[in-house]
């Protein structure tokens, strides 16, 4: 929603004009606005010129929102999160992807483009942990997205602003919170870096997202926001912690509908020295032939949903990386 413009509506990928709806001009606008932030955040946003939010909606759903300026005029961004999280085997996670929840520690990192569905599959996968162990999760996240109500396990949910002033400080006091788990919502900066690595380093399975297109560049971000005479060791230590990190990329099926491909890295030991070390050009090559530790590239994932008949070749080769690669495998 922006001033000037007829609100729009993201289905299926596809932006559409709302029906029955005009162009929004600044008193619609900041009415809207006044309905949906405290009157704190309305502070912020005028005065920060953005703001995160989210609240529940009708018992049904949550919203996740962003307010925002541009061009000197108020816009608004609203994504529905469903109330009921999605299991594993809806979202056809990969086998070795499920298997994550069984880790005593480690990292797991999800990376892709902003909307390819990162903050769903690490739901689901919490879900997973709750129905099944008796264990303490704690999630810290800005905004709060999906709400796990505490089953098998006991489950704090912390909001950056509401229950926290900040990233690195909820991240310092979870160590004196007794976690089993963790799900950090985004590695912003080189101090949530840090202590999301000690985390895991520390016996807490953590699981947290990037922002990068594939495996390898994630490492190389995690790596890079250090300064250069510390990244040899930012390089142990993410050795020592990582467990697998999951590329995932939303691609239009046959029915119009939206379906995830996955790249699977799982951190062999063959795979953490070449993290060590600083190879991580050679990461490619060690998921190609790493299929038997459950390993897979995207092309892959890809190659599949187009043999079961799910997606078409050109919609698939559109969100490759290597497009002509796709039916080889």
């Amino acid at each position: 929603m922006s001033v000037g413009s007829v609100p729009r509506l993201r289905l299926r990928g596809l932006l559409h004009e709302a029906p029955d709806i005009g162009v929004l001009d600044d008193a619609a606008m900041e009415r809207e606005l006044a309905s949906l932030l405290t009157p704190v955040q309305l502070d912020e946003f005028h005065r920060e010129r953005e703001v995160d939010f989210s609240f529940s909606w009708g018992g049904k759903a949550r919203i996740r929102g962003n307010a925002y300026y541009q061009r000197d005029r108020s816009a608004l961004a609203l994504r529905l999160v469903p109330e009921r999280i999605p299991t594993a085997d809806e979202l056809n996670l990969p086998a070795s992807v499920r298997a994550l929840t069984q880790l005593p520690q480690g990292l797991v990192l999800f990376t892709g483009p902003t909307g390819s569905g990162k903050s769903t599959s690490m739901a689901a996968l919490i879900g997973k942990i709750n129905h099944e162990r008796a264990c303490h999760i704690i999630t810290v996240e800005d905004p709060i997205e999906y709400v796990h109500n505490p089953i098998k396990a006991l489950v704090h949910q912390r909001e950056i602003g509401s229950d926290a002033t900040d990233w690195s400080r909820a991240l310092r006091s979870a160590l004196r919170e007794d976690p089993d788990v963790m799900l950090v919502g985004e590695m912003r900066d080189l101090e949530s870096i840090q202590m999301t690595l000690t985390l895991a380093e520390t016996g807490h399975l953590v699981f947290s997202t990037l922002h990068t297109n594939d495996a390898s560049q994630a490492l190389d971000r995690l790596v890079d926001v250090f300064p250069a005479d510390r990244q040899p060791q930012i390089r142990m230590q993410l050795a020592g912690a990582l467990s697998a990190v999951v590329a995932q990329r939303l691609v239009r099926t046959k029915k119009g509908a939206l379906t995830a491909a996955f790249e699977v890295l799982i951190a062999t030991n063959a795979v953490r020295n070449l993290v060590r070390e600083g190879k991580t050009r050679q990461i490619r090559n060690m998921i190609v032939t790493g299929q038997a530790d459950g390993m897979c590239t995207l092309e892959m994932s890809l190659s599949h949903l187009v043999r079961s008949g799910h997606v078409k070749l050109e919609d698939a080769q559109a969100v490759a990386f290597v497009p002509h690669e796709i039916g080889r495998y």
